[in-house]
């Protein structure tokens, strides 16, 4: 079992600034399981920037706040570093490893970054400028979020508003600021549809294949509302994110603050179902079936692309790689037994800034699994 005076070394360690990125990312990983499996009652924001503290080299050392709920949880600190052990024994086996691992940062790849377009209504597309990762429409146009111009949009009458598409690639991410003030993150290979104006409309909607985080300017006269594949998402005074994937099992729709209501699209059969409410740290679930779950998750997982991060927190192999496919734009390729590739599950963080052998090691430090990169295909072998 280790002992805490191992972990003890590490963090001294990094507060020397004598870190390797693996042991970063170890780190991280560290303290996402501490907060998960101890009592410490921090909330998604203030998980972030302690975990911002550990990449910039600052200490990750309990607040006293912190430290007066740590005391109160010492008792089920054991657990905890049968935890530790298990993963500083994985870490450690990994710098051991030298063939095979390192030829991981042979065949690197970058990660995503600012990418996108927007298609105009008379079917034009506009490259977006990687430098500027935000753009915002309003009456005189569509323009940079600095105030750059991109092209003109001709005011439309009243209730005959342009479609706009603003759409990234695997491997880009892009904002926008819709002409009501609402601000859409979208992450990576997704497509927001949106009108030029809402003005004479009477509700506020938009389309979206993919995964976007809102943040909605409320107005109760005209309703926001996010249209996908599988349901319909109402804004009742909301920040959400939206998870529409074609190649995941089900739409999920998490609340981060305020209220919003959630419909399927498709009645399951012989049930009918109402529109589902939810509060605060509550996730609905919409399956190809139309049937609605509703949970309460940890909002932090649903944040972390939009926050810069890679959350995993309890996810399975498959699930996570579906990830970082879309992120680095590569294909997944399994060579690995199905019941390793299915049940191996994942507890951390890291950095999407990180380059795809970093993310890769990573992974392996938890056992039994092993990647190779060659152009943009990464096999999963054992």
């Amino acid at each position: 079992m280790m002992q805490q005076e191992e972990i003890d070394q590490l963090l001294e360690k990094k507060q020397a600034g004598n870190c390797t990125p693996e042991e970063i990312a170890f780190l991280e990983s560290w303290y996402v399981q501490w907060n998960k499996d101890l009592p410490l009652g921090l909330t998604a924001e203030e998980l972030h920037e302690d975990l911002l503290d550990i990449k910039t080299m600052n200490t990750i050392l309990p607040s006293e706040t912190k430290t007066k709920k740590l005391k109160q949880s010492l008792l089920i600190a054991a657990s905890l570093f049968l935890i530790l052990s298990t993963g500083l024994f994985f870490y450690l086996q990994t710098q051991t490893i030298k063939n095979g691992t390192d030829q991981l940062a042979l065949h690197d790849i970058d990660p995503g970054s600012n990418k996108a377009t927007v298609t105009l209504a008379n079917g034009r597309k506009l490259n977006l400028n990687s430098l500027k990762g935000g753009v915002m429409i309003d009456k005189s146009g569509l323009a940079y979020a600095d105030g750059t111009d991109i092209s003109q949009i001709n005011p439309a009458p009243e209730g005959t508003a342009q479609q706009l598409t603003l759409a990234t690639p695997k491997g880009g991410q892009y904002q926008i600021t819709l002409p009501d003030g609402t601000r859409v993150w979208l992450n990576a290979a997704s497509a927001l549809k949106f009108p030029s104006s809402f003005a004479g409309l009477k509700e506020r909607r938009v389309e979206l294949s993919g995964e976007a985080y809102f943040e909605v300017t409320h107005n109760a006269k005209q309703p926001f509302r996010v249209q996908t594949a599988t349901q319909i998402a109402e804004d009742l005074g909301t920040s959400f994110n939206i998870n529409s994937y074609s190649d995941e099992a089900s739409a999920k729709t998490t609340l981060i603050s305020g209220a919003m209501q959630v419909q399927s699209l498709k009645e399951p059969p012989g049930k009918k179902q109402a529109a589902q409410v939810l509060s605060p740290g509550q996730q609905a679930s919409v399956a190809a079936s139309g049937i609605i779950n509703v949970r309460t998750v940890n909002t932090a997982e649903s944040l972390g692309w939009k926050n810069g991060d890679f959350v995993f927190d309890g996810e399975n192999l498959k699930s996570a790689m579906r990830k970082i496919a879309r992120w680095y734009d590569v294909e997944i390729v399994y060579e690995a037994g199905e019941k390793t590739s299915s049940t191996l599950i994942l507890d951390g963080l890291l950095s999407r800034k990180s380059k795809l052998s970093e993310v890769l090691k990573w992974i392996e430090t938890v056992g039994g699994i092993r990647f190779k990169i060659e152009g943009r295909r990464v096999t999963v072998t054992e």
